[in-house]
């Protein structure tokens, strides 16, 4: 469909002028302007793809799950074709929400309203007394549900409402490579429906974090080694940043003290992945990164019950306001890895980056009080530091695609997500 954003006001183009990201100058109020979150919700959630689902949330016909786009409820379903579909959560009568429940499986969805329903592919095909009063003029295909263009890689389904938008393997770039040691390395899955809980954040806070801020878990999390569960506060400095383009990051962290998944698995590893990938996954230690703009991913590895173990995760920033945000939390693991392998890994992943985890509570007590001090007339004159690697050069010493810069304390990704963000703001960048 169509898209079009508002234009900015001359105060908002005046006070972005001020944002520059090569410079590693990043000002303080943008993580909590209201006229900040409007355009970003007009220029980029209305535009870019987005992560919305895993394929194996709806394995079989008839399968849904409710989720959001920016402020847009949408139904993600698959029909009894197989096809994987996402609809704009919202009847066409009145605008009322169609579907209430957060998960199922339904041959259609009956608007409480008024009763109007619709296949699980997005068809009208119920008005209730519908040649009564409105006769036979009215044509029901003109108002299904509306569609996003929806695709899916290595089973992580995204959608976009730009009929614009370049393709979604176009839009991922050399991310692919990355997203196949995360997604792709063998048949995954996600196990149970995702952790959700609201946090006062602003939603660019966590997807930089996850695309670049290595540096902080010197101090941040440096209480996870007193306790064991990493063996130093330095564990996460050694590896590569890695721009994937279109504001897309990776932080690659290698090489580890061990192999951190299940050694079961290495002939699935090596069926799924080329042998420059399966010789990284073999050394990596961690993998953060997010795709552009706010579904973020981790492969980390700790010591739990005494045991070393690697768990991943996926992660999705949905915003509900310049200043709040809804954390979606998945654990994904291999579908044929063995079963005490898979859950320890599923407890070690709720034990830190879980909702109460350990990682995530350090986490989110920075982010909000970022958020909160990002208010008021002085932060309107503050800009931060992103400033660590400037002037770095690219190596070509490695084996993935992208402008890939060694260590991971630097902040050359975030640079470049907010250079991607800017561009959209304020209308200016290509999509590739």
């Amino acid at each position: 469909m169509a898209v079009t954003a508002a234009p900015l006001s001359a105060g908002l183009r005046q006070r972005l002028s001020a944002i520059r990201p090569e410079e590693g100058v990043i000002p303080a109020f943008i993580f909590s302007d209201p006229e900040v979150y409007r355009a970003e919700m007009d220029t980029i959630f209305a535009r870019c793809w987005l992560f919305v689902a895993h394929e194996s949330e709806v394995p079989s016909p008839g399968d849904y799950v409710t989720r959001a786009m920016g402020e847009h409820p949408v139904i993600v379903a698959r029909g009894e074709d197989g096809r994987i579909r996402v609809m704009l959560n919202v009847c066409r009568h009145r605008g009322m929400r169609i579907c209430r429940a957060d998960l199922g499986n339904a041959s259609h969805f009956r608007c409480p309203y008024h009763g109007f329903t619709y296949t699980n592919t997005g068809d009208l095909i119920g008005i209730p007394y519908q040649r009564e009063i409105y006769g036979e003029a009215i044509d029901r295909s003109r108002f299904g549900l509306i569609q996003a263009r929806t695709d899916s890689y290595a089973g992580l389904v995204f959608a976009t409402w730009d009929a614009d938008a370049p393709p979604l393997r176009e839009y991922l770039g050399p991310m692919t490579w990355y997203l196949d040691l995360l997604a792709g390395r063998a048949a995954m899955e996600v196990v149970g429906p995702p952790h959700r809980h609201e946090m006062a954040a602003n939603w660019k806070l966590p997807a930089e974090n996850f695309a670049s801020d290595a540096y902080h878990t010197l101090h941040t999390h440096a209480s996870t080694a007193e306790i064991g569960l990493t063996p130093s506060p330095r564990w996460a400095k050694d590896g590569y940043h890695v721009q994937a383009g279109n504001g897309h990051g990776v932080m690659v962290g290698t090489p580890a003290p061990r192999f951190i998944f299940a050694e079961a698995l290495l002939p699935t590893f090596e069926r799924h992945l080329r042998p420059e990938q399966l010789a990284l996954l073999r050394t990596l230690a961690n993998m953060p990164g997010t795709v552009f703009p706010n579904f973020s991913f981790l492969i980390s590895a700790v010591t739990f019950k005494g045991r070393f173990v690697s768990h991943t995760g996926l992660y999705q920033w949905q915003p509900l306001g310049p200043e709040r945000i809804e954390v979606f939390s998945w654990f994904l693991v291999e579908r044929d890895a063995p079963p005490e392998w898979k859950a320890l890994s599923r407890e070690a992943f709720i034990f830190t980056f879980g909702p109460s985890g350990v990682f995530s509570q350090d986490d989110s007590e920075n982010w909000t009080n970022i958020t909160r001090n990002s208010r008021g007339p002085l932060a309107r004159h503050l800009s931060f530091l992103y400033e660590m690697g400037k002037g770095a050069r690219p190596t070509r010493a490695f084996p993935g695609p992208g402008e890939v810069y060694e260590g991971k304390y630097s902040e050359v990704n975030a640079r470049a997500f907010y250079r991607r963000w800017l561009d959209l703001v304020q209308g200016d960048g290509p999509w590739t």
